[in-house]
């Protein structure tokens, strides 16, 4: 999809604004903007700021000045609903279960609304940076209506160069002006309060208090566990046409409860803007430092690089993990005309075959499909996808390679479900929204799920991590990764393919507190024996460097951050266990994720999604001690496509 035409969330906060300037940044046009507010009571006032978990309202008096500020029609709505369903992670099941109206559903309404006068919208921008209860439900929403949720600055923080404060830098460099009218931690006080929150001291005093309030990577500095919150009052342009002027005597401090302050705003007005540059939006570098310099290594390779890995040597099948919690129902194939017939038939099977369990889909955790043609994955995924409409559905690697399939199928699904144990707490990743980070995963699969397994008697409770198969998508477009060489040949775009979908595969490793991979496996696309070969060499040379001669960040300590991590939790805990806690500051180190167990095991197939080059699988543990074997499903497919290891 080219430019999007977007409608922006906004609160009056700093982030929905600053993505707006993302989205300008990549080439989208923004044609509207959209707020929920409080409603208005009965004498006609208005409440000044709510309790609400997924949206800012203290100062939502100011927020009709921002149709005339950045010239741009603005839709607002009262917020009639309450926070009923308080799940970390809101699919698309849940705007149907019976509630008492969520406020979430209220969104779904104000979209509408814009859509009606707006109908060439088709993407909505939010300012979701690591907050899971917040992106879920504009996500929800906005794929229900057919809209492309667009959240650029996902995990920023993580993104390089890899820093606390880096968006509030790029803030300052962008131009853009945003006061602290909320402060709501023991290491604020309302000495904070109407100070510009990308000034240079205001940073300086926010990473200082954040070191007493939070942890390294929890958003802290950036307010993102309720910290504070801020007003937008004028920025750059062409999206700033005015700016927000609030004299200091209309500036009142407020105290609150347990130490919290706000302002109350008086005769907010709107003056001529100043005589500012273009907006100087940053957009963060697409490889990490060590996955650029990783590519740069590789590509002075010739067409024939030192085979110093042995890429003809064949996998041992190592036994099963011991008791991992979960059961692997595979090749199941399906009757029908088509491929899409066949997938029907086969999710019915499997239904049958998980009901006689105990179990239903809900209970599966990763699958992997098998197409004899990828021209008929459309048909496949639409079948497939309707029996996964619920939060965090199962992570999935899809492929074709019509020699593993039965004579007359057209496909072959295998699942692997989690048993119901009083320790499987199932833990999901489920990004749908375009952003800087990784490729969105819009439709019925996860980035990843974890499932707790008893496999070590040391560390009962660590986890097995279930990544979906990684292929090189620019994560802020969803193109297939072409690098801009002039001199780029096949080989030298395989290669930066294969950097990039593994740095995706390291993100969310990362994300899911990976500390080592059980299983590694490359799918790989060739035309002929030799350029299988030699793409079967490279793929072990980027895992070799990758997992064994990393080099750790130069700010690694801050690189290691808690997605999880937002205001939901802080308010209600996170209900996880030990497992996705912090990392001990003795293991939060590059080095120590990209640990293999085994060695990479490459398989050429006919086709991967998309057109790519390359797919990685991997299979992941978040213990420190590493379990012997692999996953019964790592270990099905290994032997489902033994002839065609590389």
């Amino acid at each position: 999809m080219g430019n999007l035409q977007v409608v922006a969330l906004i609160s009056g906060g700093k982030d929905s604004f600053f993505s707006i300037l993302h989205c300008l940044a990549n080439g989208h046009v923004v044609v509207a903007l959209a707020n929920l507010h409080p409603p208005v009571l009965a004498d006609g006032s208005a409440v000044d700021d709510t309790d609400s978990f997924m949206y800012q309202t203290i100062a939502h008096a100011v927020i009709p000045l921002y149709e005339e500020a950045l010239g741009l029609p603005l839709y607002r709505q009262a917020i009639t609903g309450s926070a009923v369903n308080a799940s970390k992670d809101y699919g698309p099941h849940a705007a149907g279960e019976p509630s008492n109206h969520d406020e979430t559903e209220d969104l779904t309404t104000l979209l509408i609304t814009v859509m009606k006068a707006h109908p060439e919208v088709n993407a909505v921008s939010t300012g979701a940076i690591l907050s899971d209860y917040q992106r879920t439900r504009v996500e929800s929403v906005t794929l229900r209506l057919g809209l492309t949720p667009l959240s650029y600055l996902w995990q920023y923080p993580s993104l390089p160069p890899i820093s606390a404060i880096s968006l509030l830098d790029d803030m300052a460099a962008a131009g853009q002006d945003a006061r602290l009218v909320k402060v709501a931690s023991g290491g604020l006080d309302d000495s904070f309060l109407w100070e510009n929150v990308a000034d240079a001291r205001t940073m300086a005093r926010l990473m200082k208090a954040s070191e007493r309030f939070g942890t390294d990577g929890d958003g802290s500095a950036l307010g993102e566990g309720g910290e504070y919150e801020t007003l937008a009052i004028s920025g750059p342009r062409p999206l700033w046409k005015k700016r927000i002027v609030v004299d200091a005597d209309n500036v009142e401090t407020i105290p609150g409860e347990a130490g919290s302050a706000s302002v109350r705003l008086r005769n907010a007005r709107l003056v001529s803007a100043e005589p500012l540059d273009e907006a100087d939006v940053r957009i963060p570098d697409l490889l990490d430092r060590r996955f650029y310099l990783l590519q740069e290594q590789l590509a002075i390779l010739n067409q024939e690089p030192v085979d110093y890995i042995d890429t003809r040597s064949k996998p041992v099948l190592q036994s099963s993990l011991v008791d991992d919690g979960t059961i692997l129902i595979a090749n199941v194939v399906g009757n029908g005309y088509d491929a899409a017939e066949q997938a029907s038939d086969i999710m019915r099977q499997l239904h049958e075959r998980l009901t006689s369990k105990g179990m239903s889909f809900s209970n599966v955790v990763y699958t992997s499909i098998i197409l004899r043609e990828m021209a008929d994955f459309v048909g496949v995924n639409a079948a497939y996808g309707r029996h996964f409409q619920y939060a965090n559905p199962p992570s999935r690697v899809t492929l074709a390679c019509a020699d593993v399939l039965p004579k007359d199928a057209a496909l072959s699904i295998s699942v692997t479900a989690m048993e119901q144990r009083q320790y499987t707490i199932r833990i999901g990743l489920h990004v749908q929204s375009r952003s800087y980070w990784a490729p969105a995963n819009i439709g019925p699969y996860s980035q990843a799920i974890a499932v707790p397994v008893n496999v070590v008697a040391s560390e009962a409770g660590s986890a097995v991590v279930y990544i979906a198969g990684q292929i090189p998508l620019v994560p802020a477009t969803m193109e297939l990764h072409v690098r801009p060489t002039l001199d780029a040949g096949a080989e030298s775009r395989f290669t930066s393919q294969a950097v990039l979908a593994l740095q995706h595969l390291y993100r969310i490793g990362r994300a899911m507190k990976v500390r080592s991979w059980i299983t590694a496996i490359a799918l790989v696309t060739a035309k002929d024996e030799h350029e299988a070969h030699h793409r079967a060499a490279v793929a072990r040379m980027i895992w070799h460097d990758a997992t064994r001669r990393a080099e750790p960040e130069a700010d690694s300590a801050s690189d290691e951050h808690d997605p999880e991590f937002d205001v939901w939790d802080q308010q209600q805990g996170s209900g996880r266990p030990a497992w996705q806690q912090a990392m001990p500051d003795a293991t939060d180190d590059s080095e120590a994720l990209f640990v293999s167990i085994s060695p990479l095991v490459v398989i050429l197939v006919d086709a991967l999604p998309r057109g790519a080059s390359i797919e990685w699988i991997a299979y992941g543990w978040t213990g420190l001690v590493a379990p012997t074997g692999m996953t019964p499903h790592a270990a099905h497919l290994l032997e489902t496509f033994a002839d065609r290891i590389i």
